[in-house]
């Protein structure tokens, strides 16, 4: 196991994870359309066609309501995060179908994958209902749920086929997003995994919801063997869908503390919940010296890491 990097997850993850809400312009240090390509959803791919023609019309109506959703996002949204309190936009006749950012990183001899959340968190939590459905992208990889699949099958083709451009001669793959973001970090990986084995995945998620069932969380383990997720003690994202629908986490948990409030945005918010929270993790262990790892946070070695 690599052990988990607090300092790494400042000062990398977190940035990208933030970079992913604006459309206008890459994450730092990257050039658009050289190192730099946006993660581009395709609401009628004939994939989600089909799979919508199968269900019954009122679970047609949630699954194109909960991508509507994703697609009403502002080019650039304020604090690069979401935000309940904010009055809802009028609808787009031009849908921001920018689900994140796909980069080139060749000083560090890797590829980037960044997915944003969504904006709206009260219509995101409304459909937490959706029922579950075996992982499309894997026969026998489990069950997930299926408006995150759905979602995630919008953005497949296009991130499938800039990981083919772009993959030949690297062999690490950086993962990370927010939010509902971090659930398509979830379904992504492994199935990157599969089309490209020798790309190896790390991924480090912010505020994650509970993606797949039992049989999933068990395929995903086996296979990503880097996969933190971040979580902040007072969010209440992350423990959705509840465990009572029999949902499970995959990879390893870290807690953070952002300190309490009772606004379920702010606790969920990347500027007000993650970024003090990750900064007071460091704060609070810092790194030393150990005799296998080299320097790193020692508490970073065992368990669910607090």
């Amino acid at each position: 196991m690599v052990p988990f990097d607090g300092q790494f997850a400042e000062s990398v993850m977190l940035p990208l994870a933030q970079a992913a809400y604006d459309s206008t312009q890459p994450p730092k240090g990257y050039v658009p359309d050289q190192t730099a390509f946006g993660i581009v959803a395709n609401p009628h791919h004939p994939e989600l066609q089909s799979r919508l023609s199968k269900l019954d019309p009122a679970e047609q109506s949630r699954r194109q309501r909960m991508l509507a959703s994703m697609l009403e996002q502002p080019a650039r949204p304020p604090e690069g995060a979401l935000d309940s309190a904010e009055p809802r936009l009028a609808a787009s006749a031009a849908p921001n179908l920018h689900l994140g950012w796909f980069c080139v990183d060749e000083p560090g001899s890797r590829l980037i994958v960044a997915f944003r959340g969504t904006r709206f968190i009260g219509d995101w939590l409304k459909d937490f209902d959706f029922l579950p459905a075996p992982y499309a992208p894997a026969p026998g990889g489990g069950t997930v749920h299926d408006g995150f699949q759905f979602v995630y099958l919008a953005v497949r083709e296009n991130l499938i086929a800039l990981v083919n451009k772009y993959s030949v001669g690297y062999e690490h793959i950086l993962i990370t997003g927010h939010s509902l973001g971090g659930a398509l970090c979830a379904l992504a990986a492994p199935d990157l995994l599969n089309s490209h084995p020798k790309l190896q995945p790390t991924v480090y998620t912010w505020a994650e919801p509970r993606v797949g069932k039992s049989d999933f969380a068990k395929f995903y383990d086996a296979r990503v063997n880097i996969c933190y997720r971040i979580v902040n003690l007072w969010d209440v994202v992350p423990h959705l869908p509840p465990e009572l629908a029999a949902y499970e986490h995959e990879g390893i948990q870290v807690t953070i503390d952002s300190g309490f409030s009772f606004d379920v945005a702010h606790n969920h918010m990347l500027k007000t919940g993650y970024v003090p929270g990750m900064h007071k993790w460091n704060q609070d262990h810092p790194v030393q010296t150990t005799r296998q790892f080299g320097r790193m946070a020692v508490p970073a070695l065992v368990g669910k890491v607090r």
